[in-house]
């Protein structure tokens, strides 16, 4: 049995070997040097937390977490915090009324605008979660530079999937009201203004947030290819769980406020404001093979292997090889399951009394989270595709360290 630790992730050096022009990259074992995880570091900033409302989809009030860069307090005390948000699933599944997220930042710290404008990333969490259980990453992201904005999306979960649906409508809906309200906030007299550089946002999401981002990104649902993935398989196939979702197409429809259900390729629920995409074990099966050749930003796509949430060739595969983008990318963890982006477990005290306790905590590769890694690609990722950071896009080009049970693919346009 292989046991996983920190200090093994960095141990060998593999290199990458460039095929087809110098377009794709893939990992090949070889050189002298070893790269580091550098963008896994914390960044120079320290951390400040806001919470803010304003109207979401189907006109709902929709919670805002702000993550931001804020300056270290004089006394250089370690910043704790308790996060809190909503249950979202029943309670025979997770009892009590609120779960709870302990993290690293300063409830309503004054904004660090010496180093602004930062860039934007919008946080997407998994269905019926929160965006506090992924505290690790988007508190990372802010001392890296980066104001996050995380919706809360409105939902919930009673163990069928009758109200699942009507998210693949509302969610991009809350990303784009999400940036509408940024631009509030950056505006001269708003709580972080001069904060926010409008022209350099990302969404970054989880699961259903994976969806979510490519959604915002520009991919198309395809519903005819979908029918059809769905009809080759057989009447045991579990992965019929993943057909079953998805009601009248006239319903979401009207959800949508189309007149008529769409012949072809639904419209795009895509925000031209969004520059990338990252999908951490995103749905993308709803998009198949042309909806998401219609997504053309950067993108770079997570997935184990061994997902059940997310099935890897439902999810991070198809989003790699069927996108349109010049710049993609794709992590794939071989053997591992859903809930590795999440915060490592004894930060989440709601999970222990959860019956998904297991599902969440326990991977058949991972003994501890690998958010080092998550960290480290998509931080390289977003200085590469919103900074523009020259050393960044080498980072992502050049050798690779070697990692136990991770694959790194990548193509780019020289």
């Amino acid at each position: 049995m292989i046991h996983h630790h920190r200090d093994r992730l960095v141990a060998t050096i593999c290199g990458l070997a460039a095929l087809a022009a110098g377009a794709l990259l893939t990992t090949a074992c070889g050189g002298s040097e070893t790269p580091s995880l550098a963008y896994a570091a914390p960044g120079r900033h320290a951390v400040g937390y806001q919470v803010f409302t304003t109207t979401g989809a189907q006109q709902q009030p929709l919670t805002l977490r702000a993550w931001y860069p804020t300056r270290q307090p004089d006394d250089e005390r370690s910043a704790t915090i308790t996060y809190t948000a909503p249950n979202k699933f029943d309670e025979q599944i997770t009892p009590g009324r609120e779960i709870t997220a302990v993290g690293a930042a300063l409830a309503n710290a004054r904004p660090d605008r010496t180093g602004g404008p930062y860039p934007l990333v919008v946080f997407s969490h998994g269905y019926a979660l929160s965006p506090i259980v992924y505290s690790t990453l988007v508190e990372h992201y802010a001392s890296q530079g980066y104001v996050v904005l995380a919706p809360e999306h409105n939902e919930s979960f009673d163990g069928s999937l009758t109200e699942f649906w009507k998210e693949l409508i509302d969610r991009p809906v809350d990303i784009r009201r999400a940036i509408d309200y940024a631009e509030q906030l950056t505006k001269s007299g708003g709580p972080l203004a001069g904060l926010i550089d409008m022209d350099k946002i990302a969404v970054v999401g989880h699961s259903y947030g994976g969806y979510t981002a490519l959604a915002a990104g520009g991919a198309r649902f395809d519903f005819a290819a979908y029918k059809t993935r769905c009809a080759a398989l057989t009447a045991d196939d579990p992965l019929n769980f993943f057909c079953a979702p998805i009601p009248n197409e006239s319903d979401m429809a009207m959800r949508a406020g189309l007149d008529e259900v769409p012949s072809g390729l639904w419209p795009s629920f895509g925000d031209p404001r969004v520059k990338a995409v990252i999908s951490m074990a995103g749905d993308s099966y709803l998009f198949e093979q042309r909806g998401l050749a219609e997504l053309k930003v950067p993108v770079m796509a997570m997935g184990g292997t061994m997902d059940e949430g997310t099935p890897y060739t439902w999810g991070a595969k198809p989003t790699y090889d069927d996108a349109s983008s010049e710049n993609k990318a794709l992590i794939t963890f071989p053997g591992a399951g859903h809930f590795l982006f999440l915060d490592p477990c004894e930060n989440l005290p709601w999970v222990e009394n959860s019956v998904y306790r297991d599902a969440i905590c326990t991977d058949a590769v991972w003994d501890t989270r690998p958010l080092d890694i998550v960290m480290h690609y998509t931080t390289a990722f977003l200085r590469d595709t919103l900074d523009a950071d020259p050393e960044a896009r080498a980072t992502l080009a050049g050798r690779q360290p070697h990692l136990d049970n991770v694959e790194y693919t990548a193509t780019r346009k020289p």
